[in-house]
C-alpha cells in the first residue's frame, strides 16, 4: 500500500515537472512573436528552446519505460511545439535541383583570418578552392577583409564583383550575372551592414540583399559558458553574477538588432511592392526561433527550413551550436537542397549553399 502511494506521488511530481517543461518550451519556442525592441528578454529566450525540447524527449523515454500512460504528456508537448520544432530541425525529402537552377553560396569569411592547420593553405585560398570547385552563380561574403588583392584572388574573368563598405565592414558579392546597381540599406550601426545588389538575371532585375547583423560579440570564455548552459553542464542559475552579466549582454544586443531587421524588412516591402524579385542572405546572428527570422519568414521563404533536414548548424564554436546564417527568397523562386557545407572549415561560420529556380509563370 505504501509503495503504491509513493509511486502515485512520484508520478504526479514527475508529471508536473514534465508539464512545467512543456510550458517553458512553449514560451521559448514561440518567443519570436515578441518584438525584440520592446521585449528583448522574452524575444531572445528562443535560444533555450532546444534544451527544453530535449528535456521533454527525456521525459518521453521515462514514461515509455516506467508508466506508458504518461507518454501522452510529452507527445502533446511536441505537437503543441510543432512549428518551433520544425523551424529548429526541419525534415524534408531530398529533391535535386533542375539543371537551370542557379546556385548561391553565402558565407561570413571572418576577414579571411581564420587560423588554419599548419599543413593546410590559408583561409582565403581554402575558400577560393571551394569556389573554383563548386562554381556558384552567386557568392555573398560577409565580414570581408579590406585588402582588395584578396578579392582578386577570389574573383575570375567570368565573375562580376561588387562591394559595399561601411566603417570598414565590407559585404562582397560575386556573380556571373551582371550587377547593375547597389546600395546600402541605412540603419544605425558602427560595425554592421546590410546592402542590396541588383542583378540582371535572364532579363529580370533581381534584388539580392546581403546582411551582417549585430553580433553578440561574446568572448571565447562567454561563448564557452553559453555552450555549457545549453548542454546542461554549466551554471544555470540566472541570478548568479556571471549569468546576469551574460544575459544582460545578450538582451542588449538583441534590442540593438531589432531596428536593423526592421530597416531591412521595410526595404524588402518597398522592393516587393514594385513587383521585384528578392533573395536575402547573410549572417543574421539569430537562430530560426527569433524575432528577426520571423520577420523575414512572414515575407519570404526560408530556403533551409523548406528544403533541408536536420538542425544545420552554421556556427559551432566553444560548445555553441546554432544556425545563425540564412537564405530567403520571394515566392517567385523555388528553393532546392539548401545545405550547410560543414566540411569547409575556413571561418568561424560554415557556408550555406542553395539552389534556386525562377518561376517564370508568376
Amino acid at each position: 500500500m505504501m509503495l503504491k502511494k509513493v509511486k502515485s506521488l512520484s508520478i504526479r511530481i514527475i508529471g508536473g515537472a514534465n508539464i512545467s517543461t512543456i510550458l517553458i518550451a512553449i514560451l521559448t519556442g514561440y518567443s519570436d512573436r515578441f518584438d525584440a525592441a520592446t521585449s528583448p528578454l522574452l524575444s531572445c529566450s528562443g535560444l533555450a528552446f532546444p534544451l527544453f525540447a530535449l528535456i521533454n524527449g527525456l521525459f518521453l523515454l521515462f514514461w515509455v519505460f516506467f508508466w506508458w500512460r504518461g507518454v501522452i504528456i510529452p507527445v502533446l508537448g511536441f505537437l503543441v511545439c510543432y512549428f518551433p520544432m520544425r523551424a529548429f530541425c526541419p525534415l524534408n525529402l531530398p529533391s535535386d535541383p533542375p539543371r537551370d537552377a542557379i546556385q548561391l553560396v553565402s558565407m561570413n569569411v571572418m576577414h579571411f583570418s581564420y587560423p588554419m592547420p599548419e599543413d593546410s593553405v590559408d583561409a582565403l585560398h581554402t575558400i577560393k578552392r571551394y569556389i573554383d570547385r563548386t562554381k556558384p552563380d552567386i557568392a555573398c561574403f560577409q565580414e570581408v577583409s579590406p585588402f582588395r588583392e584578396q578579392w582578386n584572388t577570389l574573383g575570375g574573368k567570368d565573375r562580376n564583383i561588387e562591394y559595399i563598405d561601411h566603417n570598414g565592414n565590407i559585404l562582397l558579392t560575386m556573380s556571373r550575372f551582371p550587377i547593375i546597381g547597389k546600395e546600402r540599406i541605412p540603419y544605425e550601426s558602427a560595425g554592421n551592414l546590410s546592402a542590396a545588389f541588383h542583378l540582371l538575371i535572364d532579363g529580370d532585375t533581381v534584388t539580392l540583399v546581403s546582411n551582417h547583423f549585430q553580433s553578440f560579440s561574446l568572448s571565447k570564455e562567454e561563448r564557452s559558458e553559453v555552450g555549457k548552459i545549453i548542454d546542461g553542464s554549466g551554471d544555470r542559475n540566472p541570478r548568479s553574477t556571471g549569468n546576469r552579466l551574460l544575459i544582460s549582454k545578450i538582451v542588449n544586443v538583441t534590442r540593438r538588432r531589432a531596428p536593423q531587421i526592421k530597416a531591412v524588412t521595410h526595404y524588402i516591402d518597398s522592393i516587393r511592392s514594385k513587383g521585384r524579385s528578392v533573395i536575402v542572405c547573410g549572417d543574421f546572428n539569430e537562430t530560426p526561433i527569433s524575432f528577426s527570422h520571423r520577420q523575414m519568414e512572414k515575407r519570404l521563404t526560408d530556403c533551409y527550413s523548406s528544403t533541408a533536414t536536420g538542425p544545420g548548424f552554421t556556427f559551432e564554436q566553444n560548445g555553441m551550436h546554432f544556425r545563425i546564417d540564412h537564405v530567403f527568397c520571394s515566392p517567385d523562386w523555388t528553393p532546392y537542397r539548401c545545405q550547410v557545407v560543414d566540411r569547409l572549415r575556413a571561418s568561424d561560420h560554415y557556408p550555406l549553399r542553395c539552389w534556386l529556380k525562377k518561376d517564370t509563370k508568376r
